[in-house]
């Protein structure tokens, strides 16, 4: 009797979990199905400007002289500006000059401290790493400036060009060359002021933050910077220049020897890093090692129940403390790889 009832709840337990699955496929499937409808008809659509609530008048006021049938979502968000800064250049200039402080000189002046007084280098590897990926893109492909670009003197790196050659009129001058893809400025100021927030210093990242924003809408409004550059920007400080993070923080140690196991060692590790294959295994390794009872307990006891971004300050502060369990991790399983070879 009491194996039947303990057959039969494992048989209710079994149907169950088969339901589960069920539904998590069909739920999936159903989500799928939508977002193929939905970005098919955006791909579908993506030029035409009828869709867009705009009419070729319109739009030869949010680009004009545009030449190359370039559509820009932000561009036309920001028409309104674009056109006052190109009738009062002085609050262009205005505008510019406080983005080359605040937005320029300002980060690079907090990448020099943390790195020479500090002793932090997170910082200047990711914005290293920054800067040779946009100097990459930009050299494969270079997007030209729109041709309603506003230019200005005061902004970065115009001010810097303009102090080798005698740059004319603003109004009539050619445009000086500079990368477009991706945003400098955006990837810089995102991943300072997330450096900032790790790092306990809550008001400037705040401040960096809201700065940001604001200067997203000036580099749309004076068509310095297409809309894809902005996102790809963004992505590149949060996602992207992690790898180099860690590199930092090995670098940061003092330790060569940890420093080098960051580094890969063998033909096929050069492979993964190329393809992506490390980051899938970095992730299947951190679902397992996020699950343990030591990091979760970790967890819990650095998270403020008072902040609103508790959970992932919690995870940005722990990954520090992570880095050497990922080392051993990494280790042994590079012995396991080598014996089994």
């Amino acid at each position: 009797s009491s194996s039947s009832t303990t057959t039969t709840a494992q048989d209710e337990q079994e149907l169950e979990q088969i339901k589960s699955i069920a539904r998590r496929d069909a739920s999936f499937l159903l989500i799928a199905a939508i977002a193929a409808v939905i970005f098919s008809w955006m791909e579908l659509n993506a030029g035409n400007i009828e869709y867009r609530g705009i009419n070729s008048d319109a739009r030869l006021l949010s680009s004009p002289n545009n030449s190359y049938q370039i559509i820009d979502a932000g561009y036309i968000a920001t028409t309104p500006l674009y056109n006052f800064l190109k009738e009062n250049r002085d609050w262009n200039d205005f505008f510019a000059l406080i983005n080359t402080v605040v937005g320029v000189f300002a980060p690079f002046l907090y990448i020099a401290w943390q790195t020479f007084w500090v002793g932090d280098y997170v910082p200047a590897f990711k914005y290293l790493f920054i800067s040779a990926m946009r100097s990459m893109c930009g050299w494969c492909t270079f997007l030209p400036p729109d041709p309603s670009y506003l230019m200005s003197f005061k902004d970065f790196p115009d001010i810097i060009q303009c102090l080798q050659k005698d740059c004319g009129d603003v109004e009539t001058a050619q445009v000086n060359p500079f990368l477009s893809f991706f945003s400098g400025h955006v990837a810089t100021l995102v991943m300072c002021a997330n450096h900032m927030y790790v790092r306990k210093n809550k008001k400037m990242c705040y401040f960096f933050h809201v700065f940001n924003v604001l200067q997203i809408i000036r580099l749309l409004a004076t068509r310095g910077h297409y809309s894809i550059d902005i996102v790809i920007g963004w992505f590149m400080a949060t996602r992207v220049s992690n790898p180099a993070g860690r590199l930092g923080r090995y670098f940061s140690r003092g330790d060569s020897s940890s420093f080098e196991s960051a580094l890969p060692s063998s033909a096929s590790e050069v492979f993964e890093k190329l393809v992506g294959v490390d980051v899938v295994k970095e992730q299947a390794r951190m679902s397992v090692l996020m699950k343990t009872n030591e990091v979760q307990n970790l967890l819990s006891q650095m998270k403020d129940p008072s902040e609103v971004f508790a959970e992932p300050t919690a995870r940005m502060l722990a990954e520090d403390m992570l880095d050497e369990l990922r080392d051993m991790i990494s280790s042994s399983s590079k012995k396991g790889e080598k014996k089994n070879s």
